[in-house]
Protein backbone atom coordinates (compact mmCIF):
# COMPACT_ATOMS: atom_id res chain seq x y z
CA UNK A 1 0.00 0.00 0.00
CA UNK A 2 2.91 2.03 1.21
CA UNK A 3 4.30 1.66 -2.10
CA UNK A 4 1.11 1.55 -4.28
CA UNK A 5 0.62 5.62 -1.80
CA UNK A 6 4.44 6.09 -3.13
CA UNK A 7 2.89 5.15 -6.58
CA UNK A 8 0.50 6.86 -6.67
CA UNK A 9 1.88 10.36 -5.45
CA UNK A 10 5.01 9.76 -7.83
CA UNK A 11 2.19 9.68 -10.34
CA UNK A 12 0.35 12.90 -8.96
CA UNK A 13 2.98 15.42 -9.20
CA UNK A 14 4.11 13.96 -12.61
CA UNK A 15 0.83 15.26 -13.75
CA UNK A 16 0.96 18.16 -11.63
CA UNK A 17 4.44 19.16 -13.31
CA UNK A 18 3.75 18.17 -16.72
CA UNK A 19 0.16 20.39 -16.12
CA UNK A 20 2.61 23.40 -14.71
CA UNK A 21 4.90 23.05 -17.87
CA UNK A 22 2.13 23.23 -19.97
CA UNK A 23 0.22 26.07 -18.24
CA UNK A 24 3.50 27.94 -18.38
CA UNK A 25 3.83 26.84 -22.53
CA UNK A 26 0.43 28.47 -23.19
CA UNK A 27 1.16 31.89 -20.69
CA UNK A 28 3.79 32.29 -22.75
CA UNK A 29 2.43 31.71 -26.09
CA UNK A 30 -0.58 34.10 -25.00
CA UNK A 31 2.32 36.51 -23.97
CA UNK A 32 3.82 36.54 -27.25
CA UNK A 33 1.31 36.77 -29.35
CA UNK A 34 -0.58 39.65 -27.21
CA UNK A 35 2.34 41.32 -27.53
CA UNK A 36 2.30 40.72 -31.16
CA UNK A 37 -1.33 42.29 -31.15
CA UNK A 38 -0.50 44.96 -28.74
CA UNK A 39 2.31 45.66 -31.46
CA UNK A 40 0.26 45.81 -34.74
CA UNK A 41 -2.41 47.63 -32.25
CA UNK A 42 0.31 50.32 -31.35
CA UNK A 43 1.82 50.66 -34.67
CA UNK A 44 -2.35 51.30 -36.46
CA UNK A 45 -1.87 53.88 -33.41
CA UNK A 46 0.88 55.67 -34.09
CA UNK A 47 0.72 59.31 -33.12
CA UNK A 48 1.76 61.35 -36.18
CA UNK A 49 4.16 63.39 -33.90
CA UNK A 50 6.21 60.64 -33.03
CA UNK A 51 6.35 59.21 -36.90
CA UNK A 52 9.83 59.65 -38.03
CA UNK A 53 10.24 58.19 -40.63
CA UNK A 54 14.06 57.19 -42.28
CA UNK A 55 14.12 57.32 -46.59
CA UNK A 56 15.28 53.54 -47.89
CA UNK A 57 16.65 56.03 -50.73
CA UNK A 58 20.34 55.70 -51.63
CA UNK A 59 21.32 58.93 -52.94
CA UNK A 60 25.00 60.86 -53.40
CA UNK A 61 25.99 62.98 -50.36
CA UNK A 62 28.07 65.89 -51.40
CA UNK A 63 30.02 67.81 -48.74
CA UNK A 64 30.63 71.72 -49.22
CA UNK A 65 32.50 72.79 -46.47
CA UNK A 66 32.58 76.58 -47.83
CA UNK A 67 30.68 78.38 -50.47
CA UNK A 68 31.91 78.83 -53.31
CA UNK A 69 32.44 82.74 -53.19
CA UNK A 70 32.70 84.67 -49.68
CA UNK A 71 29.03 84.61 -48.41
CA UNK A 72 27.34 87.59 -46.93
CA UNK A 73 24.63 86.21 -44.88
CA UNK A 74 21.86 89.15 -45.01
CA UNK A 75 19.70 87.70 -42.74
CA UNK A 76 20.43 86.55 -39.19
CA UNK A 77 20.14 87.09 -35.32
CA UNK A 78 22.97 87.32 -33.38
CA UNK A 79 21.16 89.34 -30.11
CA UNK A 80 21.56 92.56 -29.38
CA UNK A 81 22.80 94.56 -26.19
CA UNK A 82 25.96 93.90 -24.64
CA UNK A 83 24.90 91.60 -21.89
CA UNK A 84 24.00 89.20 -25.10
CA UNK A 85 26.82 90.28 -27.34
CA UNK A 86 29.70 89.07 -24.81
CA UNK A 87 33.29 88.90 -26.48
CA UNK A 88 32.81 85.23 -25.80
CA UNK A 89 29.70 85.00 -27.76
CA UNK A 90 30.78 86.90 -30.93
CA UNK A 91 34.13 85.05 -30.63
CA UNK A 92 32.32 81.74 -31.15
CA UNK A 93 30.06 83.48 -33.75
CA UNK A 94 33.75 84.48 -36.00
CA UNK A 95 34.91 81.13 -35.22
CA UNK A 96 32.00 79.34 -37.03
CA UNK A 97 31.69 81.89 -39.91
CA UNK A 98 35.35 81.39 -40.44
CA UNK A 99 34.86 77.57 -40.73
CA UNK A 100 31.87 78.10 -43.02
CA UNK A 101 33.55 80.98 -45.66
CA UNK A 102 31.21 83.60 -44.37
CA UNK A 103 32.67 87.10 -44.89
CA UNK A 104 29.73 89.00 -43.22
CA UNK A 105 27.02 88.50 -41.02
CA UNK A 106 23.74 91.28 -40.68
CA UNK A 107 22.17 91.18 -37.60
CA UNK A 108 18.74 92.03 -37.17
CA UNK A 109 18.99 92.58 -33.48
CA UNK A 110 20.69 95.99 -33.14
CA UNK A 111 17.41 97.76 -31.49
CA UNK A 112 17.53 101.44 -31.17
CA UNK A 113 19.14 103.81 -28.85
CA UNK A 114 21.16 102.51 -26.09
CA UNK A 115 20.61 98.47 -27.07
CA UNK A 116 22.03 100.02 -30.48
CA UNK A 117 24.59 101.62 -30.01
CA UNK A 118 26.07 98.66 -27.64
CA UNK A 119 25.57 96.00 -30.60
CA UNK A 120 27.41 98.35 -33.06
CA UNK A 121 30.17 98.53 -30.88
CA UNK A 122 30.14 94.36 -30.05
CA UNK A 123 30.05 93.74 -33.40
CA UNK A 124 30.31 96.47 -36.38
CA UNK A 125 33.08 98.52 -34.20
CA UNK A 126 34.90 95.13 -33.04
CA UNK A 127 34.82 93.45 -36.23
CA UNK A 128 34.82 95.82 -39.49
CA UNK A 129 33.40 94.22 -42.20
CA UNK A 130 32.63 90.95 -40.20
CA UNK A 131 29.19 92.12 -39.29
CA UNK A 132 26.64 94.86 -40.34
CA UNK A 133 23.80 95.86 -37.75
CA UNK A 134 19.95 96.82 -38.32
CA UNK A 135 17.92 99.11 -35.80
CA UNK A 136 14.20 98.07 -34.87
CA UNK A 137 10.75 100.51 -34.48
CA UNK A 138 9.56 101.12 -31.58
CA UNK A 139 5.87 100.42 -31.80
CA UNK A 140 4.95 101.23 -27.92
CA UNK A 141 2.95 104.18 -28.39
CA UNK A 142 2.52 104.31 -32.45
CA UNK A 143 -1.13 105.60 -32.23
CA UNK A 144 0.49 109.06 -30.32
CA UNK A 145 0.12 112.25 -32.61
CA UNK A 146 3.29 112.28 -34.78
CA UNK A 147 4.58 109.11 -33.82
CA UNK A 148 5.55 107.86 -37.59
CA UNK A 149 7.70 111.76 -37.57
CA UNK A 150 9.27 110.80 -33.83
CA UNK A 151 10.44 107.45 -35.52
CA UNK A 152 11.55 108.75 -38.80
CA UNK A 153 13.70 111.09 -36.34
CA UNK A 154 14.88 108.34 -34.69
CA UNK A 155 15.67 106.43 -37.20
CA UNK A 156 17.83 108.86 -39.04
CA UNK A 157 19.43 109.24 -35.74
CA UNK A 158 20.17 105.20 -35.85
CA UNK A 159 21.55 105.28 -39.29
CA UNK A 160 23.74 108.00 -38.63
CA UNK A 161 25.15 105.64 -35.26
CA UNK A 162 26.13 103.14 -37.90
CA UNK A 163 23.07 100.88 -38.48
CA UNK A 164 22.64 99.71 -42.34
CA UNK A 165 19.20 99.27 -42.20
CA UNK A 166 15.81 98.69 -41.37
CA UNK A 167 14.45 95.24 -39.73
CA UNK A 168 10.23 94.64 -39.75
CA UNK A 169 9.71 91.22 -37.83
CA UNK A 170 6.30 89.39 -38.92
CA UNK A 171 4.86 90.50 -35.80
CA UNK A 172 4.11 93.86 -37.74
CA UNK A 173 0.63 92.83 -39.64
CA UNK A 174 -0.34 90.67 -37.25
CA UNK A 175 0.16 91.89 -33.05
CA UNK A 176 -0.01 95.86 -33.22
CA UNK A 177 -3.57 96.54 -32.33
CA UNK A 178 -5.18 99.67 -32.13
CA UNK A 179 -7.35 100.77 -29.14
CA UNK A 180 -10.17 99.89 -31.68
CA UNK A 181 -9.14 96.91 -31.82
CA UNK A 182 -7.96 96.92 -35.35
CA UNK A 183 -4.47 95.84 -36.55
CA UNK A 184 -2.10 98.11 -37.80
CA UNK A 185 -2.02 97.30 -41.56
CA UNK A 186 1.48 97.39 -42.89
CA UNK A 187 0.06 100.30 -45.59
CA UNK A 188 -1.27 102.23 -42.91
CA UNK A 189 0.09 106.12 -43.84
CA UNK A 190 1.20 106.56 -40.43
CA UNK A 191 4.40 104.31 -41.58
CA UNK A 192 4.96 106.61 -44.48
CA UNK A 193 7.91 109.27 -43.05
CA UNK A 194 9.66 105.72 -42.01
CA UNK A 195 9.65 104.28 -45.55
CA UNK A 196 10.56 107.81 -46.50
CA UNK A 197 13.80 108.64 -44.15
CA UNK A 198 14.77 105.08 -45.34
CA UNK A 199 14.91 105.75 -48.93
CA UNK A 200 15.84 109.13 -48.67
CA UNK A 201 18.98 108.24 -46.76
CA UNK A 202 19.40 104.28 -48.48
CA UNK A 203 18.98 102.02 -46.43
CA UNK A 204 17.11 99.08 -47.11
CA UNK A 205 14.14 97.67 -45.60
CA UNK A 206 13.97 93.93 -44.36
CA UNK A 207 10.68 93.00 -44.56
CA UNK A 208 8.80 90.33 -42.98
CA UNK A 209 5.07 89.98 -43.26
CA UNK A 210 2.87 87.10 -43.61
CA UNK A 211 3.91 83.62 -42.82
CA UNK A 212 4.57 79.61 -44.20
CA UNK A 213 1.24 79.58 -46.14
CA UNK A 214 0.53 76.68 -44.09
CA UNK A 215 -0.03 78.69 -40.71
CA UNK A 216 -2.86 80.70 -41.92
CA UNK A 217 -4.84 77.56 -42.87
CA UNK A 218 -6.23 75.05 -40.62
CA UNK A 219 -4.35 72.85 -37.92
CA UNK A 220 -6.30 69.54 -39.11
CA UNK A 221 -5.11 66.25 -41.23
CA UNK A 222 -4.33 68.64 -44.49
CA UNK A 223 -2.12 70.73 -43.18
CA UNK A 224 1.35 70.46 -44.44
CA UNK A 225 3.14 71.78 -41.52
CA UNK A 226 1.37 69.59 -38.76
CA UNK A 227 4.74 69.41 -36.50
CA UNK A 228 5.33 72.49 -36.35
CA UNK A 229 2.58 74.26 -35.41
CA UNK A 230 1.54 71.75 -33.02
CA UNK A 231 5.55 72.31 -30.98
CA UNK A 232 4.75 76.06 -31.76
CA UNK A 233 0.89 76.48 -31.47
CA UNK A 234 1.52 80.37 -32.00
CA UNK A 235 2.50 80.29 -34.97
CA UNK A 236 -1.16 79.33 -36.58
CA UNK A 237 -2.62 82.67 -38.04
CA UNK A 238 -5.56 80.97 -38.73
CA UNK A 239 -9.26 82.33 -37.86
CA UNK A 240 -11.08 85.59 -37.41
CA UNK A 241 -8.98 87.21 -35.51
CA UNK A 242 -6.19 87.39 -38.24
CA UNK A 243 -5.95 88.84 -41.24
CA UNK A 244 -5.81 86.44 -44.55
CA UNK A 245 -2.13 85.96 -45.96
CA UNK A 246 -3.07 87.64 -49.40
CA UNK A 247 -4.44 90.39 -47.81
CA UNK A 248 -0.90 91.19 -45.54
CA UNK A 249 1.17 90.18 -49.27
CA UNK A 250 -1.04 92.57 -50.64
CA UNK A 251 -0.51 95.30 -48.27
CA UNK A 252 3.59 94.84 -48.56
CA UNK A 253 2.99 94.92 -52.20
CA UNK A 254 1.15 98.30 -51.35
CA UNK A 255 4.15 99.86 -49.87
CA UNK A 256 6.74 98.61 -51.76
CA UNK A 257 4.76 99.75 -55.18
CA UNK A 258 4.21 103.37 -52.87
CA UNK A 259 7.89 104.12 -52.20
CA UNK A 260 10.01 103.65 -55.31
CA UNK A 261 13.26 105.03 -53.70
CA UNK A 262 12.97 102.70 -50.55
CA UNK A 263 14.68 99.32 -50.99
CA UNK A 264 12.96 96.60 -50.01
CA UNK A 265 14.19 92.91 -48.95
CA UNK A 266 11.62 90.31 -48.85
CA UNK A 267 12.55 87.86 -46.33
CA UNK A 268 11.94 84.72 -46.38
CA UNK A 269 11.94 84.77 -50.22
CA UNK A 270 9.42 87.79 -50.29
CA UNK A 271 7.26 85.40 -47.31
CA UNK A 272 5.76 83.72 -50.33
CA UNK A 273 8.30 80.91 -51.16
CA UNK A 274 5.38 78.60 -52.12
CA UNK A 275 4.17 80.55 -55.25
CA UNK A 276 7.35 81.34 -57.19
CA UNK A 277 5.29 82.76 -60.31
CA UNK A 278 4.04 85.88 -57.89
CA UNK A 279 7.04 86.41 -56.65
CA UNK A 280 8.82 86.79 -59.95
CA UNK A 281 5.88 88.94 -60.58
CA UNK A 282 6.27 91.47 -57.52
CA UNK A 283 10.09 91.48 -59.26
CA UNK A 284 9.18 92.10 -62.38
CA UNK A 285 7.00 95.33 -61.24
CA UNK A 286 9.33 96.40 -58.50
CA UNK A 287 13.20 97.19 -59.02
CA UNK A 288 13.18 98.41 -55.57
CA UNK A 289 12.29 94.68 -54.71
CA UNK A 290 15.00 91.86 -53.65
CA UNK A 291 14.24 88.65 -51.75
CA UNK A 292 16.39 86.72 -49.42
CA UNK A 293 16.44 82.55 -49.49
CA UNK A 294 16.51 82.62 -45.12
CA UNK A 295 14.60 79.71 -43.53
CA UNK A 296 13.05 78.82 -47.03
CA UNK A 297 14.98 76.01 -48.82
CA UNK A 298 12.55 73.29 -47.60
CA UNK A 299 10.66 75.35 -49.77
CA UNK A 300 12.76 76.22 -52.35
CA UNK A 301 14.30 72.30 -52.77
CA UNK A 302 10.79 70.71 -53.28
CA UNK A 303 10.57 72.46 -56.74
CA UNK A 304 14.00 72.12 -58.06
CA UNK A 305 12.97 72.57 -61.73
CA UNK A 306 11.21 76.12 -61.47
CA UNK A 307 13.48 77.10 -58.46
CA UNK A 308 16.90 76.88 -60.10
CA UNK A 309 15.27 78.60 -63.28
CA UNK A 310 13.93 81.16 -61.41
CA UNK A 311 17.33 81.61 -59.66
CA UNK A 312 19.03 82.03 -62.89
CA UNK A 313 16.45 84.60 -64.56
CA UNK A 314 16.76 86.85 -61.44
CA UNK A 315 20.18 86.22 -60.42
CA UNK A 316 20.72 90.10 -59.44
CA UNK A 317 18.04 90.30 -56.85
CA UNK A 318 18.21 87.80 -54.67
CA UNK A 319 20.53 87.38 -51.38
CA UNK A 320 21.88 84.58 -49.35
CA UNK A 321 20.63 84.30 -45.47
CA UNK A 322 20.01 81.93 -43.13
CA UNK A 323 17.56 83.18 -40.24
CA UNK A 324 19.99 81.07 -38.09
CA UNK A 325 22.71 82.02 -35.34
CA UNK A 326 26.13 81.16 -37.33
CA UNK A 327 26.31 77.17 -37.24
CA UNK A 328 28.59 75.26 -39.52
CA UNK A 329 26.54 72.34 -40.67
CA UNK A 330 23.40 75.11 -41.18
CA UNK A 331 25.70 76.55 -43.56
CA UNK A 332 26.63 73.88 -45.17
CA UNK A 333 23.35 72.56 -46.17
CA UNK A 334 22.62 75.79 -47.94
CA UNK A 335 25.79 75.47 -49.88
CA UNK A 336 24.67 72.11 -50.88
CA UNK A 337 21.45 73.69 -51.88
CA UNK A 338 22.89 76.16 -53.89
CA UNK A 339 25.59 74.34 -55.52
CA UNK A 340 25.14 70.72 -55.88
CA UNK A 341 22.57 68.19 -58.06
CA UNK A 342 22.23 66.08 -54.65
CA UNK A 343 18.86 64.51 -54.86
CA UNK A 344 16.61 63.91 -51.53
CA UNK A 345 18.42 65.35 -48.79
CA UNK A 346 17.24 66.61 -45.35
CA UNK A 347 17.36 70.16 -43.95
CA UNK A 348 15.99 70.47 -40.80
CA UNK A 349 19.90 71.40 -39.29
CA UNK A 350 19.31 74.62 -41.44
CA UNK A 351 16.56 76.11 -39.81
CA UNK A 352 14.76 73.38 -37.59
CA UNK A 353 12.12 70.83 -39.14
CA UNK A 354 9.64 72.22 -41.40
CA UNK A 355 7.91 69.67 -43.02
CA UNK A 356 7.93 65.86 -44.18
CA UNK A 357 9.55 66.38 -47.55
CA UNK A 358 13.10 66.22 -48.60
CA UNK A 359 14.40 68.91 -51.05
CA UNK A 360 16.94 68.83 -54.18
CA UNK A 361 20.14 70.92 -55.00
CA UNK A 362 19.93 73.10 -57.96
CA UNK A 363 23.32 73.23 -58.91
CA UNK A 364 23.93 76.92 -59.67
CA UNK A 365 26.09 78.48 -62.27
CA UNK A 366 29.48 80.06 -60.76
CA UNK A 367 28.32 83.09 -62.13
CA UNK A 368 24.81 83.59 -60.34
CA UNK A 369 26.62 81.57 -57.09
CA UNK A 370 28.73 84.65 -56.74
CA UNK A 371 25.84 86.99 -57.19
CA UNK A 372 23.64 85.64 -54.90
CA UNK A 373 26.34 84.74 -52.50
CA UNK A 374 28.29 87.60 -52.64
CA UNK A 375 28.04 90.70 -55.21
CA UNK A 376 24.04 91.33 -54.82
CA UNK A 377 24.29 91.98 -51.29
CA UNK A 378 28.14 93.72 -51.44
CA UNK A 379 26.03 96.19 -53.83
CA UNK A 380 23.07 97.13 -51.40
CA UNK A 381 25.43 97.06 -48.38
CA UNK A 382 28.68 99.27 -49.95
CA UNK A 383 31.11 96.45 -49.15
CA UNK A 384 33.66 94.95 -51.07
CA UNK A 385 32.82 93.15 -54.47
Amino acid sequence: MMNGHRNGSASHGTIGTQLTSTARILLTVALISGSACLAQEDIRDLKLRDWQPRSMMKTRVTRVNTPAFPAIDVHNHLGGGKETLTPERVRRYLEAMDEAGVQTVINMDGGWDERLRESLEALDEAHPGRFLTFTLINFDDFESEGWGEREADRLRKSFAAGAKGLKFHKSFGLSYRRASGNLLRIDDPVLDPIWTICGELNKPVMIHSADPAAFFTPLDKYNERWHELNEHPNWLFHGDEFPSREELLAQQKAVIAKHPKTTFIGAHFGNNAEDLDAVGLWLDEHPNFYVDIDARISELGRQPYSCRRFFIRYQDRILFGTDTTPKVDAYRLYYRFLETDDEYFDTAESHHRQGFWMIYGIFLPSEVLEKVYHTNAAKLFGLPL
